[in-house]
């Protein structure tokens, strides 16, 4: 099953940027909006339409400075993603969202829930960590320099070690996913490299991770062999957000390719109040300290009336 995606384009603060929107004819819970990592479009995700759609609309949003969005220079923060973000759910009329932030979208997802919860129904935290891993900000000046000197093939040579974890036979689909990503990487055009290198700016520039509070039920994940956003910086953030933390088997940061319906499983079941305990795709559920989460946390139950997304937009 997929849906007849419509575009919609908006404006913030003087920057454009597009989303894309599947309504399913059949949702139980709120729309999925999904914010993915620096190097996704909206289009990345178009894959998860067979597993969601029939329980679920699907939202995917290039902020300014993704893909085919407007630069966004690497002075603003991620308080005015965040804010970009919320003017999207506004326009869209959502009374809440099942929002869903990946590696460098985690930030901007968290960040919005934190400062909007009442526009946020659930989050889902996936390869997210509250510290950026040394041994991506170190490589920061060096990626820098490659754009600089069109050193295209070093880069993405650089990029995929980063990302996927080499060689590695663990890996559920580790040669096609090495493939794709190795091809994405070098053809990037000028304007994409551009944008990546104030997405890492911004990482240098302001604060990633705020410890605010954060009212809204929460769910944290990543591969269990994921060398960049590991388990334990994971586990780590979920204990600070006092919320579930797992990881799935045989895969590592790059586990939305390598295992797209698993994955998609886990979104559905988490927002629409099914268990999370003997998944055979996932690590038995870790709590914070050794607790089970409170009953607010878990009130996920579906409703009889869902907040759609307003059909005036198109």
């Amino acid at each position: 099953m997929t849906g007849q995606g419509r575009e919609h384009w908006l404006e913030f603060e003087g920057f454009r940027f597009p989303c894309r929107i599947v309504e399913s004819p059949s949702a139980v819970t709120e729309p999925v909006v999904v914010v993915g990592g620096m190097m996704q479009d909206r289009h990345s995700w178009t894959n998860y339409e067979k597993h969601l759609l029939p329980h679920a609309s699907l939202v995917t949003v290039e902020l300014p400075g993704f893909g085919a969005a407007d630069a966004l220079p690497a002075s603003y923060g991620y308080d005015f993603l965040a804010a970009a973000l919320r003017h999207l759910l506004n326009t869209l009329g959502m009374g809440g969202a099942n929002l869903l932030g990946t590696c460098y979208g985690g930030a901007i997802a968290l960040r919005c829930a934190q400062l909007y919860p009442e526009h946020v129904t659930r989050l889902l935290l996936g390869a997210m960590t509250g510290y950026l891993p040394p041994s991506y900000v170190s490589q920061i000046p060096h990626w820098q320099r490659m754009v600089a000197e069109n050193r295209r093939d070093d880069l993405a040579d650089s990029l995929l070690r980063t990302f996927v974890t080499p060689n590695d036979t663990r890996v559920r689909r580790h040669a096609a996913i090495w493939r794709l990503l190795s091809h994405q990487f070098r053809t990037q055009s000028a304007q994409d490299l551009d944008k990546a290198c104030d997405h890492n700016a911004r990482m240098t520039e302001h604060a990633w991770y705020e410890p605010h509070g954060l009212d809204v039920p929460t769910l944290v994940y990543t591969g269990e062999h994921d060398h960049l956003t590991t388990p334990a910086l994971g586990r780590q953030l979920a204990e600070e957000l006092r919320a579930p933390f797992a990881t799935f088997h045989d895969a590592d940061h790059m586990f939305p390719l390598e295992q797209d319906s698993a994955h998609a499983d886990l979104i559905l079941r988490f927002c629409t109040g099914r268990p999370l305990t003997d998944l055979p795709y996932l690590s038995p559920m870790e709590h914070p300290r050794g607790e089970r989460p409170s009953a607010a946390s878990v009130h996920l139950a579906q409703r009889e009336h869902h907040p759609g997304i307003r059909q005036a937009v198109n």
